[in-house]
């Protein structure tokens, strides 16, 4: 065992499993990192068996990093206290399948990756958070109340977001390959990667398109919209009108009323100049991320066993 775990035998786990990429930091209870570890994606909604197979080869780089070893965990008195935010967790019972994964757990405690960034954001205290990346969500957290906006996935929901944004975009060229709409740069750029891609025909592409590659759009609506192509700064204040209207939703009413909102996301710096004052005056900067969230749930995990170990 490494010298920070000599003078304590309990790990903490934060665990930040994503629809692109899941990440495991091993920590020790009073915030000494270990280890960390990165794999695959881990949604458990769409697949809880790649989910559950994420994690476990985060969990083996982890252990790497922090010279232990996968064995060591429920023998020799190491006793790892987890804390997750898993994309999907929301759908009944998948959040037990994660848990059953690891019954060498002292303790995993479940919750949606929008809950843990939300947790995260606010340094585990109340607050609310819009992430915005390829889709969008809104979540709140006042006491042991919790609430969700959006995240309905695309193209269905995910409004303001990266892939929702690459729609617009190409909707724009479908207009005016029709003679519907002049055609303006964003036209000519979005057409030019639609040749790179090999297509040449937007209906092609689209169809059957992810919203991955609906959001390989998103660049070109920015570099256009700085190079003031109407159209495109048009695209991109429509995207925060939906942000600003998931933001006043998430937070319209008790408990959820005042409540500090934090703008998440690789979309974040790009939408935030465009979104209507009311709702800048709400924003604060993030104190930290999902694995902090997901390491503030462990932490109350080791905590709660804590006091039942000692007893009154």
């Amino acid at each position: 065992m490494t010298a920070a775990l000599q003078k304590s035998t309990a790990v903490l786990a934060a665990i930040d499993g994503g629809a692109s990429k899941t990440i495991l930091r091993l920590l020790t209870p009073d915030g000494v990192v270990l280890g960390e570890g990165r794999s695959g994606p881990a949604n458990v909604a769409t697949d809880p068996d790649q989910a559950c197979a994420s994690i476990e080869a985060a969990l083996r780089d982890a252990l790497i990093a922090a010279q232990l070893q996968r064995h060591d965990i429920g023998r020799e008195g190491l006793r790892v206290y987890a804390g997750a935010g898993v994309a999907g967790a929301e759908v009944a019972g998948r959040a037990a399948v994660i848990r059953d994964a690891f019954p060498d757990f002292a303790a995993l405690v479940t919750r949606t990756d929008a809950y843990t960034s939300c947790l995260g954001a606010h340094g585990g205290k109340d607050g609310a958070v819009v992430a915005i990346g390829t889709g969008s969500v809104g979540y709140a957290i006042s006491g042991d109340q919790s609430h969700r906006v959006g995240g309905w996935g695309f193209p269905q929901g995910d409004e303001g977001g990266g892939a929702w944004i690459g729609l617009q975009a190409v909707r724009h060229v479908l207009h005016c390959h029709d003679g519907r709409e002049p055609k303006t740069d964003l036209f000519q750029r979005i057409w030019a990667k639609l040749d790179q891609d090999g297509t040449g025909d937007p209906l092609g592409w689209a169809i059957g398109a992810s919203a991955s590659r609906f959001a390989t759009l998103t660049p070109i609506v920015i570099s256009a919209s700085h190079d003031r192509d109407q159209v495109a700064s048009k695209i991109l204040h429509d995207a925060a009108k939906e942000i600003a209207n998931i933001s006043s939703t998430l937070l319209k009413n008790k408990p959820f009323l005042h409540l500090p909102l934090s703008i998440l996301g690789g979309l974040a710096p790009i939408l935030l100049p465009y979104l209507p004052e009311t709702t800048k005056k709400l924003i604060v900067a993030p104190k930290g991320d999902a694995l902090d969230g997901a390491a503030s749930l462990a932490r109350k995990a080791w905590m709660k066993q804590e006091e039942l170990f000692q007893g009154p």
